[in-house]
């Protein structure tokens, strides 16, 4: 039979269609921006941002509470060494004092960390103690403006200055609770307040507590020292020294004990201390009026002190019955909590309570929705940011213009870096201040390793960094799209590289939200967040985001798993056995054999220009000339295709 070999050439498209679909693909892209305008123009970007920082507050505002209590819940088991049951029975008494007196169970919580601070760590064993001391603690501060601190400042000082013991926790809150009342008593009666009566205890504290002067008749001093112009801590060290010298008793100067034993006082009853110190104090009022002896007794920083404390013994004997024995310090909280603002304040720590059992019951894990939500909130505070980047890529019309621009920023960047390293170096060479630089430094390293390894996990870390972390996830992502960026500016100019920018910024979102959720996916019960996530991965994919250093991991995965595949065997098969034919199998033999000996075959190659080479109407711009230069490139792979099937069939 005759070899015959006939080649049937169909060509379906030309130069000429080609040209008329680059206009038509220019209309359309062109109707497409005109939509995306429209879509844009009716959506008000400042009402999505509100809208998103609204959502982002609502979520925060669930998680504080819980969070707050929680995070001061753990210092406090690691002052005390405090678990399991009694931790979470302090935690129920930090709740219910909250809503007993308004404000945040965290306060509490904090108060009572102070508490066994200050005191010991030893209270936190005897949890009822602990809530009675915080009970004291919120007392006092309803009279210091809701200064849970300071109140607390105030009563662990009266404590410690008094050397209470700790060794019964519960007798050590019930004596708080009567230094307390005894405190706030003399603030009404006298003239001196709270903080300026723990200045005064801080300094003249110890000092009465071994001269055995009651606490009682200490306040009454401190009070009538601040009505005569020794307020506060000045105070305290007037009376700490009055009752140092008035201790002295036998050994005073010899020339000063003459002098008193002239005027008729007894050394032995000043120094006497089963006497209250407005007995000791009595006998000097028959020399008041010898400022020089009572100077030589006192000293001079100390004589002015001296004479107000000695012509007032009776007033301080009136204040120290004043404050014995009462309970105004419970009256007045209950006075100052009977205000509206307080009632709110209560209703409000009952709505945190809600919250707080509701950050309990998920374990946690409304923190994690607080988070995204300040990850969508930074974003969005972004966008104008985002938006602006259009305008500003709109001005480069030229691929060289576009990586002059990128040069410029990667220069720019590692001039920082370099200028940065050698401040650093040099802070740390030449101080031992630099030490505190080295945080700093870690910050830097952490955003070098998240660099280093971005698209593994680097980018999510750097996203949770705020602002400037997403700062350096645009730019990376920029960086890591610049060839596709520029491709698409010299194809499908400006419309086609603006849209392609806008993708890649995109981008540096979603790449940091899939790294978290697949972190997150790994640990969510609901699907919930695979569901994201695999949306996430197909819209990076279809829009062509997957960087090659993404791919990286996943071809070696590949590549080891193929490694260990073996060939398949087909069952009942040997290497001798003949298989035999069907009957489509003799038609093929025949037909093969027909070729062979010389029989007739035509075939029919239908090539599409446009899809030669991966071209296509809808990426190639340029007009004709363009489609000209195609067109002898399409010349060169036709007959490179043609040699191919000659020698296919020949």
């Amino acid at each position: 039979m005759s070899n015959t070999l006939s080649y049937i050439i169909q060509i379906n498209s030309n130069f000429d269609k080609v040209n008329a679909n680059f206009d038509k693909f220019s209309n359309n892209v062109n109707a497409g921006v005109d939509r995306i305008q429209k879509k844009f123009n009716s959506v008000s970007l400042n009402a999505m941002i509100q809208n998103i920082n609204s959502a982002a507050d609502g979520l925060n505002s669930l998680n504080d509470p819980g969070m707050k209590l929680s995070t001061n819940m753990y210092d406090l088991q690691a002052i005390t060494g405090v678990t399991g049951q009694k931790l979470k029975e302090i935690e129920g008494y930090a709740r219910q004092n909250a809503k007993t007196f308004g404000g945040e169970a965290s306060a509490s919580a904090e108060s009572y960390k102070l508490i066994l601070s200050q005191l010991s760590p030893e209270i936190a064993k005897v949890p009822k103690a602990l809530q009675s001391m915080g009970k004291e603690v919120s007392i006092t501060s309803k009279l210091m403006g809701g200064d849970t601190v300071a109140a607390t400042n105030v009563l662990t000082t009266a404590m410690n200055q008094y050397q209470v013991s700790l060794e019964d926790p519960i007798k050590a809150s019930k004596e708080m609770a009567r230094m307390n009342n005894v405190m706030a008593a003399a603030a009404k009666e006298g003239s001196a307040e709270l903080p300026q009566i723990a200045q005064a205890l801080e300094q003249s504290g110890l000092a009465a507590k071994t001269a055995n002067v009651s606490f009682e008749e200490t306040n009454a001093f401190i009070q009538v020292l601040d009505k005569n112009g020794k307020k506060g801590a000045e105070g305290g060290v007037a009376l700490r020294n009055v009752m140092a010298t008035l201790s002295q008793g036998r050994f005073l100067p010899k020339d000063t004990k003459a002098e008193l034993s002239a005027a008729g006082i007894d050394i032995n009853k000043l120094a006497d201390n089963s006497l209250s110190l407005s007995e000791r104090l009595k006998p000097l009022k028959g020399i008041m009026n010898d400022q020089a002896l009572v100077t030589k007794l006192f000293g001079k920083e100390n004589s002015n002190a001296a004479i107000a404390m000695i012509s007032n013994t009776e007033e301080a004997n009136r204040l120290t019955n004043a404050v014995r024995g009462t309970n105004t310090a419970y009256e007045q909280a209950g006075t100052v909590m009977l205000s509206q603002e307080e009632k709110n304040k209560r209703l409000k720590a009952k709505v945190d309570d809600f919250k707080i059992s509701l950050f309990n019951g998920t374990n946690g894990l409304i923190g994690y929705a607080s988070e995204i939500g300040n990850v969508a909130r930074d974003f969005s505070n972004l966008m104008p940011i985002l938006q602006g980047a259009g305008t500003v890529f709109s001005t480069l019309t030229s691929a060289t213009k576009m990586q002059a621009l990128w040069t410029g920023i990667t220069t720019t960047a590692t001039s920082l870096w370099s200028g940065a390293q050698m401040v650093l170096n040099a802070v740390m060479t030449a101080n031992p201040i630099g030490l505190v630089i080295a945080a700093i430094a870690g910050l830097v390293a952490l955003v070098y390793v998240a660099i280093k390894h971005f698209d593994q996990w680097g980018s999510a870390i750097l996203f949770l960094m705020g602002p400037f972390g997403m700062l350096i996830n645009v730019i990376m992502s920029v960086k890591d799209h610049w060839d596709s960026i520029v491709s698409a500016f010299n194809s499908d100019g400006i419309v086609g590289g603006l849209k392609r920018i806008g993708l890649v910024l995109l981008d540096a979102v979603m790449k940091p939200l899939q790294q978290i959720l697949e972190v997150v996916a790994k640990v969510d019960p609901t699907g919930l967040a695979q569901k994201g996530l695999d949306k996430i991965k197909a819209f990076r994919t279809a829009n062509d985001l997957v960087t090659d250093g993404e791919k990286a991991p996943l071809k070696a995965k590949a590549t080891a798993e193929k490694a260990v595949i073996k060939s398949p065997k087909v069952p009942g098969a040997s290497a001798s056995s003949t298989p035999k034919l069907s009957a489509g199998d003799s038609k093929m033999k025949k037909s093969n054999e027909a070729v062979a000996t010389g029989g007739t075959k035509h075939n029919y190659i239908t090539i599409k220009i446009e899809q030669l080479n991966g071209l296509r109407a809808d990426n190639v711009s340029g007009g004709k000339e363009t489609a000209k230069q195609a067109g002898e490139g399409i010349a060169d792979e036709l007959l490179r295709v043609i040699a191919l099937a000659g020698s296919a069939t020949g």
